[in-house]
């Protein structure tokens, strides 16, 4: 067990470049306020910190995971048209997708992430590190990030949707962008303007990866399924289906990739833990649930909210976002003893790292293992791994939190 008792009596404001490095202290802060909160940065929103809060709020009907143009694209109305392409790809997302489309959708697209399906990519995956890992043997130093935390999940993601290895890159950095977007809550003009070029890029590619696909190669991968399903359900076009595609992208790679990144240092941090892992097979599964409550790679999301709500006491009015901090919510003394130490024998282990309603993470399961065989197996084979700094430093998103490097001696 460790703990992370870092305070703060000013601490940065909320999405606050300071915030983004160490939410924590401004986490403290407002879970001893109220359920509810107005968001002070964005005046006319709520936020909500409390764990209870999150879960009860998450499964309310009268919110909506649909967005509207004006909640994340930030230009004035008259120049709302010039991000349409960005905009109705975004809302074809599977996660802005309200019940009863995502309901359709989402059967559908379970069976692709089906514990019995992942459980068959356990030898690939494994496979996958060891070459990783047989290539830092001979080094001194390496990035845990670019050397092994990238590539992974990008290999594995690129596989099951038929990119080819040559793309590989560039997609990555295409998801890059978007995802420096859509994870800033307060985002500029700029940063929109490269999410939509990546977005019409990634659309042509999936395009020619599938017009390949179709003349006549075949296969079992995630491609496959999602073809399928827009063959046999016509309501389904293929805007739906690229849209799905590049979601799938962004999703399995970048969020995976924080995942690891945060567990590798975490548990630098707290050796004892990571003694656990390299000796006990049940304590790599233990420290990443851990590792998704303590530093949580996603750290919170929005939603809209459709009609006046009346919660703890306070008037949610319609047409407002909602925010969910799920970062705080997992910091939260009401859902655990000692929220602030980092301990993989926790019993219990509740979070909303994966989501808490019906957009509960598609991929959540192959995340999981692709965290845990890379985090068991990092341990197993450097037993002298050790951080290099201390402070290594942070993606400047809030939403996705995860490690831009994180260089360590092997």
């Amino acid at each position: 067990m460790g703990t992370d008792a870092t305070m703060s009596a000013n601490p940065p404001p909320l999405f606050s470049p300071g915030c983004v490095v160490n939410p924590y202290p401004t986490y403290r802060v407002h879970l001893a306020g109220p359920s509810v909160q107005p968001l002070a940065v964005m005046p006319g929103n709520f936020v909500v910190f409390q764990f209870a809060a999150c879960s009860a709020l998450l499964r309310d009907r009268r919110l909506s995971v649909a967005q509207r143009a004006r909640s994340f694209i930030p230009v004035g109305d008259d120049r709302l048209p010039e991000f349409n392409d960005l905009y109705q790809h975004f809302r074809r997302w599977l996660l802005n997708l309200d019940a009863p489309v995502h309901t359709r959708l989402r059967k559908l697209m379970n069976a692709g992430f089906a514990p019995v399906t992942v459980e068959r990519l356990r030898l690939e995956i494994e496979a996958v590190v060891r070459r990783l890992l047989a290539d830092m043997e001979t080094r001194h130093s390496v990035d845990v990030i670019e050397d092994y935390a990238y590539p992974l999940p990008v290999r594995v993601i690129s596989r099951l949707l038929g990119i080819p290895e040559s793309l590989e890159n560039r997609c990555v950095q295409l998801s890059s962008d978007v995802v420096a977007w859509l994870g800033n809550p307060r985002r500029a003009a700029e940063e929109t303007e490269c999410a939509q070029m990546a977005v019409r890029e990634l659309e042509s590619i999936f395009e020619t990866v599938i017009r390949k696909r179709d003349k006549g190669s075949s296969g079992d991968d995630l491609l496959c399924l999602l073809l399928k399903i827009a063959a046999d359900d016509g309501a389904i076009t293929p805007a739906d289906l690229l849209a799905q595609c590049v979601l799938l992208l962004v999703a399995g790679h970048e969020t995976t990739r924080n995942l690891i990144g945060n567990a590798v240092y975490t548990l630098l941090k707290y050796p004892a833990a990571l003694d656990e892992v390299r000796t006990d097979d049940n304590a790599a599964r233990m420290a990443v649930e851990e590792v998704l409550r303590f530093e949580s790679p996603v750290q919170g999301f929005r939603r809209t909210v459709m009609e006046d709500i009346d919660f703890d006491g306070y008037r949610i009015s319609a047409g407002a976002d909602l925010f969910f901090i799920l970062g705080a919510a997992h910091r939260d003394p009401r859902l655990v003893e000692a929220p602030d130490s980092f301990d993989i024998r926790r019993n219990h282990n509740r979070h909303l790292a994966f989501g808490g309603d019906a957009h509960v993470c598609v991929g959540a399961t192959l995340a999981r293992l692709e965290a845990q065989i890379a985090v068991r197996e990092l341990a197993r084979r450097f037993p002298s791994l050790a951080l290099v700094n201390d402070n290594p430093e942070w993606n400047p998103t809030f939403t996705f939190r995860g490690l831009r490097r994180l260089p360590v001696t092997l």
